[in-house]
């Protein structure tokens, strides 16, 4: 009898033990989780609004630049729950300026803006010229220095890299002798000169004429013109020197490079007064 009774004694321990081994109610849990998520860091998504009375695909060109720099950003169609910079032209004492604001996922302003001025009235930037493009390199490195980047080294950027294509119309070896020639004075300068045009930001390019023989006399004009990539001309070098008839019909030698000298100390002054703060960090 006490033996049955320890018996029983034992197996309610155990099922009291075992109800102890269950997994604990959790109250106030609900049953079904919703479907809600954190946004997603500026840094990791931002969406760029079209900018307000700017210049047409702004909003596009700064995303671009943006994503450069480590942001992922994009333009075009609105994402829901995402942070978004919102650009609008404004005018500051008769002067146009851009300003950017950086809006949480709730349309809240965050309280991060900034503001640059424009070299022009937003109507006259031509979508397709260096203007536009400097509104989208300011615009784009102020933005990433809001959300904690360095931005753009513009030191870097502004470098002018430049491509010497074969000169026109040279006569002999002519132009072949006068793009080396140019492009080993322009090296000695400290300019940097690529083979290939892929890669440059400037072009100089090289033409030369001759004047029809008198009295056993001709002239020669070189004319030394510096471009940007999109074809806008920055400025040009001209070099007229009277030759005896038929001197170049051969090999340059070393009238190239002394021809080749002047029109490297052109393309160099037009050089400095065009990207003055590039040079003006090398002094």
């Amino acid at each position: 009898m006490q033996c049955k009774t320890y018996i029983k004694c034992l197996l309610i321990f155990g099922a009291i033990l075992l109800a102890a081994c269950q997994p604990l109610q959790r109250p106030f849990q609900p049953e079904v989780k919703n479907g809600w998520h954190a946004a997603p860091g500026p840094r990791t998504a931002l969406y760029v609004e079209p900018v307000k009375d700017g210049p047409d695909n702004l909003d596009d060109a700064v995303a671009t630049k943006l994503q450069e720099l480590g942001i992922a950003a994009f333009a075009g169609k609105a994402v829901p729950n995402r942070y978004y910079v919102r650009g609008k032209v404004i005018e500051k004492e008769g002067m146009p300026y851009i300003s950017w604001a950086i809006f949480d996922p709730q349309n809240r302003d965050t309280g991060l803006f900034t503001e640059e001025k424009l070299p022009l009235p937003a109507t006259e930037i031509n979508p397709a010229g260096p203007d536009l493009e400097r509104v989208v390199l300011n615009s784009a490195s102020n933005i990433d220095r809001l959300l904690g980047g360095d931005g753009f080294n513009f030191a870097k950027i502004k470098k002018p890299v430049i491509f010497v294509p074969i000169v026109r119309g040279a006569p002999g070896d002519g132009s072949e002798s006068l793009a080396f020639a140019i492009q080993e004075e322009l090296v000695r300068m400290g300019l940097e000169v690529l083979p290939t045009e892929s890669g440059a930001n400037y072009i100089v390019r090289g033409a030369a004429e001759l004047s029809e023989a008198k009295a056993g006399i001709q002239t020669i004009m070189l004319t030394w013109s510096l471009e940007r990539r999109n074809g806008e001309q920055v400025g040009k070098i001209q070099q007229r020197n009277r030759i005896k008839a038929g001197s170049l019909n051969g090999a340059w030698g070393q009238t190239a490079f002394l021809a080749a000298k002047g029109g490297a100390q052109g393309v160099y002054k037009l050089l400095q007064s065009t990207e003055a703060e590039y040079f003006k960090s090398k002094s």
